[in-house]
């Protein structure tokens, strides 16, 4: 790595632009509202969805008339079985679920952000989740996302990129808030596989979802201007500067954060 590149990320993991970031990006949630906090169908209609997304969905023959919870098992066993391991993508919409497809990489956020847009077109209530283990020098992030099943009356948490579901001893399945709360509470872990798909570090899904681990939810209230950008600028401007706009006129996602005062997380450390 050249001296200039090192100088650049020792730049960007200052710990003030940390802070910074956060704080322009972050809110502490109410805790009273849960199960209508930020819904991404809440601020988003099939206008901002693609035609490409259209046609593949004709590919993965959603059941019409299923439950929420299974057609959304039916789209993620189709983007598991369609996507190969690869780099963060991050761009327009149709030009990351295309990337996606061809085999050319995917993370999980990439897959949280195509899944709500296929939830728009089968009617399925989702929203999208990020956790964190902490609030500076982090190990890992992590995106999933929850939906609303009319056959179990309750939200439940979908974790699309790991091909999981999350449950009590029971088999009761776990919202985002139950199962943190389940995990805070000294419980151990329990999943349940929706596909054929199988991490190939099962192992990290203990390091991802633990009782320290902090969660928030993703607030997509601009995401018809955020994509505009990118499906504008992302062949002739880098995704940081797009990112940067998009920040500067207050038009980026905002992390809600629900269980955790994240100024008193990020601001004690700092």
């Amino acid at each position: 790595m050249s001296v200039l590149n090192r100088l650049k990320k020792k730049m960007l993991r200052h710990p003030w632009l940390y802070v910074v970031r956060y704080a322009l990006i972050s809110e502490n949630g109410e805790q009273a509202n849960f199960d209508q906090l930020a819904r991404f169908d809440q601020f988003n209609d099939l206008s901002v969805v693609p035609d490409y997304f259209f046609k593949i969905n004709s590919e993965i023959s959603v059941a019409e008339h299923a439950d929420e919870l299974e057609k959304s098992k039916q789209i993620g066993q189709y983007l598991r079985s369609k996507t190969k391991p690869g780099p963060a993508i991050g761009l327009s919409p149709e030009a990351t679920l295309r990337k996606m497809l061809e085999g050319n990489g995917g993370v999980c956020s990439d897959f949280s952000e195509m899944f709500n847009l296929f939830c728009l077109i089968n009617q399925i209530p989702v929203k999208e989740w990020g956790c964190v283990d902490r609030l500076y020098n982090t190990q890992f992030g992590h995106s999933f996302n929850e939906i609303y099943s009319s056959a179990k009356q309750k939200w439940v948490a979908i974790d699309i990129h790991k091909g999981i579901l999350f449950k009590e001893p029971s088999g009761n399945y776990l919202s985002t808030i139950e199962l943190f709360q389940y995990l805070r509470a000294g419980n151990q872990l329990e999943i349940e596989h929706y596909s054929e798909y199988q991490s190939p570090q099962i192992e990290r899904l203990n390091y991802v979802y633990t009782a320290q681990t902090i969660p928030f939810l993703v607030d997509n209230r601009h995401f018809k201007y955020i994509s505009n950008c990118f499906r504008k600028y992302e062949k002739k401007i880098p995704k940081l500067l797009i990112d940067s706009w998009i920040i500067l006129v207050q038009k980026n996602q905002r992390f809600i954060f629900v269980l955790d005062n994240y100024k008193k997380l990020l601001f004690k450390k700092s």
